[in-house]
């Protein structure tokens, strides 16, 4: 079996995936090599962005809202068919959550800001559901690391099952599996799996090789398989769907997409010594390297990031440090969801809304440059960017003490620039026949500002070209025969690097 993977570089010596190798290691298992060769590119004007879909609602969303931001966002990436655009009838579906300290949080807010809300995770399975179906083989999982080996998801002897994960409020909790029989509460029916009961028998490796561990094994449980990989076994997997939340973190400074494949290590004991991987270490450089490798092993397929709440000291929050299972979380309500098929961006996008500064989590860009996604907001496509915006300042406003999120946990460093690039303007020329030309100028507000990412030209409301290359000023020449005897309507985006966004006044022409 081989595979080749084009990859998009903007610095030098790093490992992408050049090929697989079949090994046998138990039933029907393969090994994929993920070596050394490697092509550097630099990002540019044709390079794709990468979409992440932003949804959010001033005050806390009722449930009804947070099912229908959750299709938003969906709709806003894979398009009108939503989940429909990916998955198809009888297939195999694993929905990754994250379950860090179930039964974690003050009396009447269990679950906020800890695991992946209820909400979202069974509105999504059920829409998977009636997808796929139950017969023709088809299958669902939810799946996460529970820091216990039974292999019963839902013991009611084990405060971090999911017997235990809820969203709990005063008048009205919802939980994960409210009668322990370990499958997911509502239609969907899916079968829910402790990570920490899988065993290496029951696993598959990948070797990938990365900077700094070099060649490193990485082994997921069999079910996160290709149904190439599988190689006629039914235990696969089609699509991969992972639904992490918005939190800091100690060591590796935010916590998301990337990090969320953690709970995929082998086994409570190799987790929590972590492989020799970073911690213990204190060498964050392993750690990262270490997620990287799992991430090139088996990507999310879809995203869907649970930012309905934030919590500002995950995992290590203050019920965990001080050890009691009814002490509040550190966290304040940020009510919003995204949406990527690109984990690194999504990430991005994450460190931003939760105020940080992207350079300053090494994460971001280790994945970047193993060819896992973009974590250049020049690059970064971002919808609702008008509501992204506006809502960073209102969570700055209604948390005065809170937000942005605490400066320099996790070594990651908040930003200062809520400000949108300014003097956006446009002026149109005529060159001839159809041939336009479009001067463009921006500025950015204050000097300390992030500067200048990306200009677009939006045509009608689309974006027609973009550059990132000339920002403060440049010109657009355009051949606009397509649109010939027509008028048009064209504008001018800005985006600075912490994805703040001015339009221009927009200008009507009729195209000659």
């Amino acid at each position: 079996m081989k595979k080749t993977l084009t990859i998009i570089f903007s610095i030098s010596v790093c490992a992408i995936i050049s090929g697989c190798t079949a090994r046998g290691i138990g039933s029907n298992a393969k090994e994929a090599v993920y070596g050394k060769s490697f092509k550097i590119s630099e990002l540019n004007d044709n390079s794709p962005l990468s979409e992440v879909g932003f949804a959010c609602t001033e005050t806390e969303p009722s449930d009804e809202e947070v099912r229908k931001m959750t299709d938003e966002v969906i709709e806003q990436i894979l398009g009108k068919k939503g989940l429909s655009a990916i998955i198809k009838r009888g297939d195999k579906v694993v929905i990754k959550v994250n379950m860090v300290g179930p039964g974690y949080g003050s009396v009447n807010e269990k679950g906020r800001g800890i695991i992946s809300d209820p909400r979202i995770v069974k509105h999504v399975a059920e829409k998977v559901r009636e997808i796929i179906g139950f017969e023709n083989g088809a299958d669902l999982k939810i799946i996460d690391a529970l820091f216990y080996s039974e292999k019963n998801p839902s013991s009611k002897s084990e405060k971090t099952s999911f017997y235990y994960a809820k969203l709990e409020r005063k008048n009205n909790t919802v939980h994960y599996d409210s009668d322990g029989d370990g499958f997911l509460d509502g239609s969907s029916k899916a079968e829910l799996v402790n990570l920490d009961s899988i065993d290496e028998k029951n696993r598959f490796f990948t070797t990938v090789n990365e900077p700094l561990t070099g060649d490193t094994k990485v082994y997921l449980p069999k079910f996160l398989r290709t149904k190439e990989q599988a190689g006629g076994d039914h235990n696969y997997c089609d699509v991969y769907i992972g639904i992490p939340i918005l939190k800091s973190h100690a060591f590796t400074g935010i916590t998301g997409a990337l990090k969320l494949h953690y709970g995929l290590s082998p086994g409570l004991i190799k987790r929590t010594r972590h492989h020799g991987y970073g911690w213990g270490t204190g060498d964050i450089r392993l750690l990262i390297n270490y997620l990287c490798a799992m991430n090139r092993s088996r990507k999310f397929d879809l995203v869907i990031m649970d930012a309905l709440t934030g919590n500002r000291k995950g995992p290590l929050n203050t019920s965990m440090n001080l050890g009691g299972y009814d002490m509040p979380t550190d966290y304040i309500l940020t009510n919003a969801v995204l949406c990527s098929k690109d984990s690194v961006a999504i990430d991005t996008v994450e460190t931003l809304l939760a105020g940080y500064n992207p350079d300053s989590v090494p994460l971001l860009e280790s994945a970047f440059r193993d060819g896992i996604g973009i974590n250049k907001p020049s690059h970064i496509d971002l919808k609702g960017y008008d509501k992204f915006h506006s809502h960073k300042i209102r969570l700055s406003e209604f948390n005065r003490n809170k937000y942005p999120f605490e400066n320099g946990w996790g070594n990651a460093r908040t930003h200062k620039d809520f400000s949108k690039p300014q003097k956006v303007n446009l002026k149109i020329k005529s060159a001839g026949g159809s041939i336009y030309l479009i001067d463009y100028s921006a500025e950015e507000k204050e000097t300390g500002d992030s500067g200048l990412s990306r200009i677009e030209l939006l045509i009608n409301g689309e974006r027609y070209s973009h550059t990132a290359q000339k920002c403060e000023s440049g010109t657009f020449t355009l051949n606009l025969k397509k649109f010939s005897g027509r008028e048009i309507r064209l504008r001018i985006a800005a985006w600075d690097n912490v994805l703040n966004c001015s339009l221009s006044e927009e200008i009507k022409i009729r195209v000659k």
